[in-house]
């Protein structure tokens, strides 16, 4: 498998033309075309800056985002296990509100009617349709801003996120999706400099070493690739990673998977001050399953993996790749073990298995040639027709430097790199046959109605 550095390398930066329309958009966020606030926790600035969000902005989203919703009702409310989303219906709908409702999207349409994954992709030929399905139920927005489920409090899946997994994946050369947050090369040759100025004074506590090295190093370089860095996809991306490395870092707590600075902290492994541990967050599928007829597909595996790799920064702030360290490589199965427990106390790592679901989806319906099969479709999902649009937002760019220690006989450690990884062909590439698919497509089937594009 290619390691996430070796693929930053060789991964094409794709060209951007920004295009003026004289026909009214519809924004799929539903909040006005520009906007700034949270998501998992973050907050960028006009400059593209990555900070924690303030407490008192939290308030003002709150209060607007709760004025503005409009909960789920009746059947829509209650909680299901095989909730049923009509790709066709969906389409018609986002038209309906294009010609007669101002470019207004109804919640339930925002939310995919409470939608919270996509474990299924139904083929109906006879109905010319495809449906996405999952469990579902009704929403509200949690303490932090997330929209998500009444009873599980787990994220409902969002439009605006769908339809930047379905236009990515569906480019015309379309990119494997990633991020990266990297210190720049003139960054690690002040940063190290620094160290070995302060190392040889004897300076040893982390007080004085901290704010030293964080102002040496200055700002580390967001990198997304795949989709666009505007969008609130690419915003999970980079809010996954981040809180990835707060944990590991212990800048910031979790009940359900402890730091990596207490872990490794009397491991024999760690035994270098200038070799750092990059983790980053990474696909973790089975292979789709499909039955007979190419008419079910179900998506197989927990989602999300972390993965590890120890890089060597020298002094002129070139990096190599020295192998995997086993305290590391501990703790990054730990949090693998743990993802789904840890996704309940963020939602933002559910979050971050929900895009990766949705671009797994999108992946089988283009590879396996399933509109097609439907004969449908999609001109203002997939973007062709342009008269939906993301919801458009500040593009990361920077994020400040924080730093960690750990004391060991060898000196004192610095953690920090991550990342995600989206690599959503693989799964897609060899289903096995399972019978037990096309008893959940008869059961969708019992229930599909062409009236209506959810169930």
């Amino acid at each position: 498998m290619m390691s996430h550095r070796a693929y930053k390398r060789i991964a094409g930066v794709a060209a951007l033309m920004a295009v003026a329309f004289t026909f009214q958009f519809v924004y799929a966020g539903g909040n006005g075309f520009f906007r700034n606030n949270s998501v998992g926790g973050i907050s960028i600035n006009a400059d593209g800056v990555v900070s924690n969000v303030d407490v008192e902005s939290r308030k003002l989203l709150l209060k607007e985002m709760r004025q503005n919703m409009q909960p789920a009702k009746g059947k829509m409310a209650a909680r299901t296990e095989l909730r049923t989303v009509s790709l066709r219906g969906l389409e018609a709908a986002i038209a309906d509100a294009v010609a007669n409702q101002q470019g207004a999207l109804p919640d339930e349409v925002k939310y995919l009617a409470g939608l919270q994954r996509i474990q299924y992709i139904f083929i109906y030929p006879e109905q010319q349709d495809i449906v996405l399905a999952g469990p579902g139920e009704g929403w509200k927005i949690d303490d932090k801003a997330n929209v998500v489920g009444v009873t599980t409090g787990q994220p409902v899946l969002l439009l605006d996120n769908l339809l930047s997994a379905l236009r990515a994946v569906n480019a015309k050369q379309p990119e494997r999706i990633s991020c990266s947050i990297d210190p720049t090369k003139q960054g690690w040759v002040n940063y190290k400099s620094t160290l070995n100025r302060l190392s040889q004074a004897g300076v040893r506590n982390p007080n004085i070493l901290a704010p030293q090295l964080k102002r040496a190093m200055g700002n580390q370089t967001v990198s997304i690739n795949g989709v666009p860095g505007d969008t609130h996809f690419a915003r999970i991306l980079v809010a996954a990673d981040i809180r990835m490395k707060q944990i590991a870092m212990e800048l910031d707590d979790s009940k359900v998977l402890p730091g990596f600075i207490s872990t490794a902290r009397n491991s024999v492994s760690v035994t270098s001050s200038n070799i750092n541990p990059r983790w980053w967050l990474a696909c973790n599928y089975d292979s789709v399953a499909r039955d007979a007829q190419g008419l079910a597909w179900e998506i197989r595996g927990q989602g999300v993996k972390t993965m590890t790799e120890s890089e060597l920064y020298q002094a002129d702030g070139k990096v190599q790749a020295v192998g995997k360290d086993p305290a590391a490589q501990k703790w990054a199965k730990m949090m693998t073990d743990r993802y789904n427990a840890l996704g309940k106390e963020d939602p933002v790592f559910t979050e971050l298995r929900n895009v990766m679901d949705m671009c797994v989806a999108a992946a089988v319906i283009r590879n396996h040639n399933l509109q097609q099969t439907a004969q449908l479709e999609l001109p203002h999902l997939l973007g062709t027709q342009r008269s939906v649009a993301t919801e458009a937002w500040h593009t990361p760019r920077q994020v400040s430097t924080q730093t960690s220690f750990i004391k060991t006989s060898r000196g004192l450690v610095v953690t920090a790199s991550g990342g995600v990884d989206i690599d959503y062909l693989s799964p897609t590439q060899n289903p096995t046959l399972s019978p037990e698919v096309q008893a959940v497509w008869k059961k969708a089937e019992a229930q599909y109605s062409s009236g209506q594009w959810w169930n």
